[in-house]
């Protein structure tokens, strides 16, 4: 990022790295306020109250399947199990002098132990990577939900409490420029895996609080009025 304006405080996210590596020319370069702007948008539509319930109830949905998993993964263990248990007790009843037998019967009851083992690994991979909810964590961001467009536009807010939400919902955004549309692509990567995608038109440098065209021309013309 940089700031530029007669203040110095208007930013501007240009790309140098191609720049400083091999000193070729900047790939992207864009104004930040708009940028800024719909990401502020964006992200105050995603924490409002109306998406935190449907994000809650998603993950009850989502919680139940889960659970639908690991009760199934449960039954296979037991089935194993029970294979396991049987393969055992018919290599433990065979007559030690059969060695073919007993030999096949022991290779069956190590392939049971061992998708015994496969079963139980699926088990504990699954629900290490069962996230730990908390319904008073829900009931916190419902709460934030209601007051942050109000905290966030308050003058007082400090930036850095705003970065800090920020980083607590968006992972990271992709710009891009689409030149045949001139427009600004954002790829916003929000925390849990879902994208959102925003298009702006690409503006020249000062745009932003420039006059509009229809403006002038309606000055233009109470001007040749006047002079007629």
């Amino acid at each position: 990022m940089r700031y530029t304006g007669t203040k110095h405080n208007i930013p501007r996210y240009p790309c140098w790295r191609g720049l400083l590596d091999n000193g070729e020319a900047r790939c992207i370069a864009f104004g930040g306020l708009r940028v800024d702007d719909a990401i502020e948008e964006a992200l105050l539509q995603i924490v409002e109250p109306a998406a935190i319930a449907a994000a809650a109830e998603t993950e009850v949905q989502v919680a139940h399947r889960r659970d639908q998993v690991r009760d199934a993964l449960g039954r296979d263990l037991e089935a194993a199990r029970y294979a396991a248990d049987r393969a055992f007790r018919q290599y433990d009843a065979a007559d030690p002098e059969n060695r073919l037998v007993t030999a096949e019967l022991e290779m069956r009851w190590n392939r049971a132990l061992a998708y015994v083992g496969e079963i139980e690994g699926k088990i504990a991979a699954h629900d290490a990577a069962t996230p730990k909810s908390s319904p008073a964590l829900t009931m916190d961001f419902t709460a934030l939900a209601a007051d942050l467009p109000t905290v966030w536009s308050a003058p007082t807010t400090d930036a850095r409490l705003k970065k800090r939400v920020v980083r607590t919902v968006i992972q990271e955004v992709v710009a891009d420029i689409d030149d045949e549309a001139s427009e600004i692509v954002l790829m916003i990567h929000w925390i849990g895996g879902v994208h959102s995608e925003l298009r702006l038109p690409k503006r020249r440098r000062g745009q932003r609080n420039s006059t509009s065209a229809d403006i002038i021309a309606a000055i233009r013309q109470l001007g040749a009025d006047r002079q007629r």
